[in-house]
């Protein structure tokens, strides 16, 4: 998934391995996009960063009043940050979420930024990792989208120590896999030979941005992957793209290869063309 809203933990956990400043803030962190992802020049970047405050933050208590966000943004190299207020977005358990966009428009080959969260009760201040871990300052770049409609497909392998009770499918950023949606129904490629080995052909039109990450989803598309982002870079020199097996949760892939196709012909067709 693209932000970590739905991991089981708790802001008590969270400030064990924190290393953002302490104070009346407990933790900030859990910041969005991570370090080094890659944006086109037509997308508005959203950001988002979660707090804990004992007693102040999450699901049971609503938005806690103490608490403000902001995002700053320049290109790199650039003398200033842009200030964006962030916006309360939703709770996730202990946590409270904040929101901020970086427009698209401004005119970057890659943007630099960070974001400072702080406590009105008494001005402290915490400047969170991104969901990777890294300290910020994170800086995006900015690439050019593709130039022509890439068909690309992809490859799952369950592996022997997963079940699925249904159908499994792929989901990730951009509208071809659903925006970290419902998500693509995958086939099965040889149920017989193979029955845990699965694809789909997904169309990436032109003027998508070539970074793509993505996850699988089984049960019915009810079960995301736990672990983390799969990701690849669209090659719009062809008309098509194959990946790689890729292994549930990244598991070594184990399921057996297809069989090579055998085509069926009569002794008179063989002889017919040797004549």
């Amino acid at each position: 998934m693209k932000r970590l809203a739905t991991i089981l933990v708790t802001g008590a956990i969270l400030l064990a391995f924190a290393s953002s400043s302490m104070g009346a803030i407990g933790w900030c962190g859990n910041i969005w996009p991570n370090n080094g992802v890659q944006y086109t020049s037509n997308d508005n970047i959203d950001v988002y960063v979660q707090v804990w405050k004992d007693g102040c933050t999450g699901c049971d208590l609503g938005p806690c009043a103490d608490i403000e966000a902001y995002l700053y943004y320049r290109c790199e190299g650039d003398p200033d940050f842009i200030e964006v207020p962030m916006t309360f977005n939703v709770c996730v358990f202990n946590n409270d979420e904040f929101i901020g966009q970086i427009p698209a428009g401004h005119g970057c080959d890659v943007v630099e930024y960070y974001v400072k969260v702080v406590d009105t009760t008494d001005n402290d201040e915490c400047y969170g990792n991104d969901q990777a871990g890294n300290p910020p300052n994170f800086f995006l770049p900015i690439v050019e989208v593709t130039g022509q409609d890439v068909t690309v497909r992809f490859n799952l392998c369950l592996t022997s120590a997963i079940e699925t009770a249904g159908g499994v499918c792929v989901t990730g950023a951009g509208d071809p896999l659903t925006n970290w949606g419902d998500g693509v129904p995958m086939n099965f490629n040889c149920e017989a030979a193979s029955p845990k080995l699965y694809f789909v052909d997904v169309l990436f039109p032109a003027g998508t941005n070539p970074y793509v990450e993505y996850k699988y989803k089984k049960d019915d598309c009810a079960t995301w992957e736990g672990t983390g982002n799969h990701s690849f870079s669209i090659d719009d020199s062809g008309a098509t793209q194959e990946l790689p097996l890729d292994g549930w949760e990244w598991l070594d892939p184990d399921c057996p290869e297809c069989p090579s196709p055998v085509e069926d012909a009569t002794w008179g067709t063989i002889k017919g063309l040797y004549r």
